[in-house]
């Protein structure tokens, strides 16, 4: 039997992958239900800027200080998100500067938007501050809380 190839690609930032280990978080349904789509029905394919692997150490480094991980899962919780399927890529330093100026966001954010930006495909954040920022320039950076499971 032939493997289904993914009929939808995404673009996800690490305010989204975070979601999938954290259970304090806001709209970890909908994330999980995202992840989901990807590893149970093979129906999503996940991309990230390299950026990814830092941001989630810095959340879940964070989270077993403040107590909202214990820090003996801590290491467990971070290879678990750093062994999902999520294709990194080299990020676009340059794009990523144009938009950040453009949209007023942090170039950290800029990488996820150039990102899905150059692939032509949505990207899900959990950062609404970034979705309000792209809500009319880049109206393809949605909510992870609108996501619903196809």
């Amino acid at each position: 039997m032939t493997a289904r190839a993914p009929s939808r690609r995404y673009v996800i930032d690490a305010s989204v992958v975070v979601k999938w280990v954290l259970d304090d978080e806001e709209h970890v349904e909908q994330a999980r239900a995202l992840r989901d789509a990807c590893l149970i029905e093979g129906a999503v394919e996940f991309h990230a800027p390299e950026l990814l692997v830092y941001e989630l150490t810095n959340a879940i480094r964070k989270a077993a200080y403040n107590t909202r991980l214990p820090q003996h899962i801590a290491q467990e919780a971070l290879t678990a998100l750093l062994d999902a399927p999520i294709e990194l890529h080299e990020p676009d330093p340059l794009a990523a500067l144009e938009i950040g100026l453009r949209l007023t966001v942090s170039g950290y954010d800029a990488n996820y938007v150039a990102l899905a930006d150059a692939l032509g495909v949505e990207c899900w954040s959990g950062d609404e501050r970034l979705v309000r920022a792209c809500e009319r320039p880049a109206p393809y950076v949605r909510s992870i809380g609108e996501y619903e499971a196809a």
